[in-house]
């Protein structure tokens, strides 16, 4: 079950709080604006002291404001709070904040400037406030912890794909993918130099920072009601698709899959089945999204495949963990890095098959914020693989 601290301890669980907020909140109230406001130039000042090009547009461009007190900001952020109606908040809202924030969960740089503000003290007991009302929330539990028993999606983006893994990949298609996977990443570490070793970790050098299985294999999600898969709403790195195809797969009842649930059990995976990715890119990623310098790992899904069918990376998992860095060792560290929240990857062969003849398509209606399917499909709750 989720609890108020599960969205307090890490950036990801913070920004949904936040974004959940600014979905719930009347956007034309007056408190509304004034936090609006008041938020816009304490970011961009944050943004401008960090180096970072800012430029503004319109009348007063020139005359910025000054940058508002943090005490400022966090007052505005409660009287916001003092107005919102928990009881007003539905399932979609919910998806669409858990989109917002992992449109924003960019583990490749630096925290954004809202998740710096979030991360600041002063802003603690007003977040604390707010994790306690959302967990509470059957709407927030309705995504963050889905039944156990559910029918899995896979869905596809046009332009992503163009099909469901399944089709035309042939036998083997999943091993295949894993040997490559390997293949690459082991040259990857392999061609690291002695002068790339010496690098500071703040270097300006970014490349490969994910620590994804291979994108070809076949993924899914679990469904919220009527509303679609969650990997239709919250897709990390995504691309800003519209439409998408949508079909279930219904998995053997003994299948042997490794749920990853906290930050503890990527930690356990990783101290099992790892690749050390210290000297490559990672290691300057990383450190500029988690501020820790030392030795990372990566999960080593090749190994992983030979005694599991899949893995599967639980909503609450990742907003408790997503971006941190997770200790492995004494002196070893991860990071949940280009995860959709709640996904399973299917690992081995044969994958899984997808029910193409029950496919459905969605579009994102830009004026609601919302996916929606014209056929009334309803996505309904069946048979999830085993969990070990």
């Amino acid at each position: 079950m989720i609890t108020p601290e599960d969205l307090l301890v890490g950036p990801r669980g913070r920004r949904f709080c936040f974004e959940l907020l600014g979905h719930a909140a009347d956007e034309s109230s007056t408190v509304a604006e004034h936090l609006y406001q008041l938020g816009f130039w304490a970011e961009y000042h944050l943004e401008r002291d960090r180096g970072n090009a800012s430029s503004l547009f319109g009348p007063g461009a020139d005359r910025p404001e000054p940058a508002p007190a943090t005490s400022e900001v966090v007052h505005a952020l409660e009287a916001v709070i003092d107005r919102v109606d928990p009881r007003s908040i539905d399932t979609t809202q919910v998806l669409r904040a858990l989109a917002d924030t992992a449109d924003t969960a960019m583990s490749w740089q630096e925290p954004d400037a809202t998740d710096a503000l979030l991360a600041r003290a002063d802003f603690a007991p007003a977040l604390a406030r707010l994790a306690s009302t959302w967990a509470s929330l059957p709407a927030v539990t309705a995504v963050v912890e889905p039944p156990g028993a559910v029918t899995q999606w896979s869905t596809v983006f046009d332009g992503e794909h163009g099909r469901h893994p399944d089709r035309g990949a042939g036998p083997g298609a999943a091993a295949r993918s894993l040997t490559s996977w390997q293949r690459a990443l082991t040259t990857e570490v392999a061609a690291v130099r002695p002068r790339d070793r010496r690098r500071p970790a703040a270097a300006n050098v970014s490349g490969s920072w994910w620590s994804t299985p291979p994108s070809e294999l076949l993924t899914t999600t679990a469904a919220v009601g009527t509303l679609g898969p969650i990997g239709l709403w919250a897709v990390e790195d995504g691309l800003g698709w519209e439409r998408a195809t949508v079909a279930p797969l219904h998995p053997s009842a003994d299948v042997r899959v490794l749920v990853v649930d906290s930050a503890e059990d990527w930690g356990a995976l990783c101290r099992r089945w790892s690749v050390d990715v210290s000297d490559t890119t990672r290691r300057h990623d990383w450190y500029r999204t988690t501020g820790r310098d030392g030795r990372w790992l990566t999960p080593d899904w090749s190994a992983l495949a030979e005694t599991h069918d899949a893995v599967h990376v639980t909503v609450h998992a990742w907003l408790r963990a997503a971006g941190t860095a997770i200790p492995v060792g004494p002196d070893t560290a991860s990071v949940i890095a280009g995860w959709t929240p709640g996904t399973t990857v299917w690992l081995r062969d044969p994958q899984p098959v997808v029910d193409d003849d029950a496919a459905t398509v969605w579009t994102f209606d830009g004026d609601a914020f919302r996916w929606t399917t014209g056929d009334g499909e309803v996505l309904t709750n069946g048979v999830f693989p085993t969990q070990c």
